[in-house]
């Protein structure tokens, strides 16, 4: 279970896009997914607003996709982010991390090597999901590289090259 972070419009999903159609399995990003189902029932755990709301509900759909990986047969699988990161968001809005969702994450790890991909403004682009700033972008990726190395994880920064680079270089860092 290989985890995939960084900034937020960093391209982490046309990377995990990319992976996908070369066979490799992928959990794509459950934020992006919860975002939209959110603004589309009208309910209001988006990070514009119930942060809290949004944080608790990414975590926890972001545990059982983790649990729902653990029966796959391949060898590989690529996570579009994780549950690190709704760790991570705790520190973005100012709000303290229960100790069940910590002990839940202690009882659940990836590679120990986490590939980051950085804030890219010329690739960087708000959308219905995504409202926030490229500033955003930036402390999104500051939490999420602290959350992960505090948990213990080597992180491996992304070049910036084409999406097609990009996924060589992550496997040729795994020696796929």
């Amino acid at each position: 279970m290989i985890a995939i972070t960084g900034a937020s419009g960093a391209g982490k999903s046309s990377v995990a896009n990319e992976l996908l159609s070369r066979g490799f399995a992928v959990q794509m990003e459950i934020g992006r997914q919860i975002v939209s189902e959110q603004i589309a029932t009208n309910s209001a755990n988006t990070p514009f607003q119930n942060a809290v709301g949004f944080r608790d509900l990414l975590f926890a759909r972001s545990v059982a996709a983790y649990d729902s990986w653990i029966q796959h047969n391949g060898p590989i699988v690529f996570f579009d982010r994780t549950f690190i990161e709704a760790l991570a968001f705790s520190q973005i809005i100012g709000e303290p991390i229960s100790t069940l969702m910590l002990h839940e994450a202690q009882k659940r790890s990836f590679h120990p090597v986490v590939f980051v991909c950085s804030p890219w403004q010329e690739i960087y682009k708000s959308d219905n999901e995504r409202r926030h700033d490229f500033e955003f972008a930036k402390r999104d990726y500051e939490a999420n590289c602290k959350t992960y190395s505090d948990a213990g994880y080597q992180l491996i920064e992304v070049p910036k090259f084409s999406i097609e680079d990009r996924a060589d270089f992550i496997l040729e860092s795994l020696a796929i």
